[in-house]
């Protein structure tokens, strides 16, 4: 046998396979003994009804010659009657059907020996005639007036006949179901078998560093797919963790770059036109603020990889988003009149949710902090939020300069900024952490023209 011979053998389908045929050869035997027993219950009262019937009708016979109309003696006249009517029985019957009619010892007639007279329901070997082989018997005898005694009878060859083919067709529905049933064990082995193996197939391809492939689905929705589309589901959230982990590396490797490179230039620059305490005591704090802005950075970093990770699931509790809302609200009317830009806001009672306060204080803020950055002085900018047929939905609009349609999803990466000079504050991570806190809460945010300006819009499902 071979090794995927020995795997079919081995796979839980094929088991179950056989576990399945088994409780169901098992239920069809049950069937099947059942009804072996009632066919040869039903057949032998058949049988033993018939035979009643033939007694009856000899009982009638004999008991009909002492009438009226009687002209030989009496019990001339009643075994008369008795043994035409039994011998037209078996000239008229084939030679299943038994008869005896004897008085006081003496066989006055039928196709049966002498017997000791023994009434009611009787069965019992019988041999037919000269060189015949022993058979069996069941009939009714009974005892009739003036010491006679009739016996009828059937043999049971057509009862045996008929418990033969019972048998003969259990075996053959027996030998059938048990041959479909391991054909079947070895088709679903089989297939299982195949589908394991393009999923083996597809992870070490995985492993060995093609992280595009993945599971095929046969579209059918059972169980394998319904795995197969969640290990895809797996492989594309590991694809997009290592692009983003790649994006991260190669964004910290360039912007690091540059601020480094200024803060060892000034360094230098001191150590060596540097003349006076003065002059080094600033050169000091300009290390430390550039120092405190990379180590602002890092820590950006290090919050949203703690996000994007779960880490903040244990923040989660059910809350007032509304009283969330006008916290924010409240935190940025003040700075909106400082800035000279209208605020308004909109937020709708009532509304319920369940999140990190802290995590969705911060994401609303970076969204305004955002509009307050690219917004002119005098340009309205405004915070809505109510519940929509999905859940929660937050807004918030600007009339500044927007963003292009094309670098709409590029912003949301970190350290992505649409200035290449960097020549202005920030860091880039403002709208990568609202797109690790959205996530957290299983929502989704888009970028859209306000025309003019940027509308960003945040939607919570009822049930983050």
């Amino acid at each position: 046998m071979s090794f995927v011979q020995a795997r079919l053998f081995q796979t839980e389908a094929f088991r179950l396979a056989a576990i399945y045929a088994g409780l169901f050869l098992g239920s069809m035997t049950l069937l099947l003994v059942v009804i072996y027993l009632v066919v040869s219950h039903a057949f032998a009262a058949s049988l033993l009804r018939a035979a009643t019937d033939d007694l009856n009708a000899i009982r009638t016979a004999y008991n009909y010659a002492d009438g009226p109309k009687r002209r030989r003696p009496l019990q001339e006249a009643e075994l008369h009657e008795a043994k035409e009517m039994i011998e037209d029985r078996i000239l008229a019957n084939d030679d299943e059907d038994l008869f005896l009619l004897e008085k006081n010892g003496r066989k006055i007639a039928g196709n049966l020996p002498i017997m000791g007279p023994a009434p009611g329901v009787q069965r019992f070997a019988y041999v037919a005639g000269r060189g015949a082989t022993q058979r069996m018997l069941l009939g009714r005898g009974e005892q009739l007036r003036d010491g006679a005694y009739a016996f009828v009878g059937r043999d049971l060859e057509s009862l045996e006949e008929a418990r033969e083919q019972v048998l003969i067709a259990f075996t053959i529905v027996f030998g059938t179901s048990l041959v479909l049933a391991g054909v079947g064990g070895i088709v679903l082995s089989r297939s299982f078998v195949q589908r394991l193996d393009a999923i083996t197939t597809t992870c070490r391809s995985i492993m060995s560093g093609r992280l595009k492939d993945r599971i095929p689905a046969r579209g059918t929705r059972n169980e394998l797919d319904q795995l197969a589309a969640s290990i895809n589901a797996m492989l594309d959230r590991i694809e997009a963790l290592m692009e983003s982990l790649k994006q991260v590396t190669n964004d910290i490797a360039h912007d690091l770059r540059t601020p480094l490179a200024h803060l060892r230039y000034r360094l230098e620059g001191v150590r060596s036109e540097a003349t006076c305490i003065e002059d080094y005591e600033l050169a000091i704090d300009r290390a430390i603020e550039e120092s405190d802005s990379l180590l602002t950075m890092f820590a950006g970093l290090l919050r949203i990889a703690q996000i994007e990770a779960g880490a903040r699931q244990a923040g989660m509790q059910e809350l007032d988003f509304t009283s969330v809302m006008d916290r924010v609200a409240s935190l940025y009317k003040p700075l909106m009149e400082d800035t000279v830009h209208p605020f308004t806001a909109r937020i709708e009672n009532g509304l319920k949710f369940r999140g990190d306060p802290q995590l969705l204080i911060q994401l609303f803020s970076n969204l305004l902090d955002n509009a307050l950055r690219h917004t002119p002085q005098g340009a309205e900018i405004t915070l809505s939020a109510g519940a929509t047929e999905s859940g929660i939905g937050v807004a918030v609009e600007d009339r500044g300069e927007g963003i292009p349609r094309e670098d709409r999803s590029k912003v949301f990466r970190r350290f992505f900024r649409r200035e290449k000079s960097r020549t202005t504050p920030g860091s880039g991570l403002g709208l990568a952490l609202v797109a690790a806190v959205v996530e957290l809460h299983a929502g989704t945010v888009c970028l859209e023209d306000n025309k003019p300006g940027l509308r960003a819009q945040v939607n919570f499902p009822a049930q983050a």
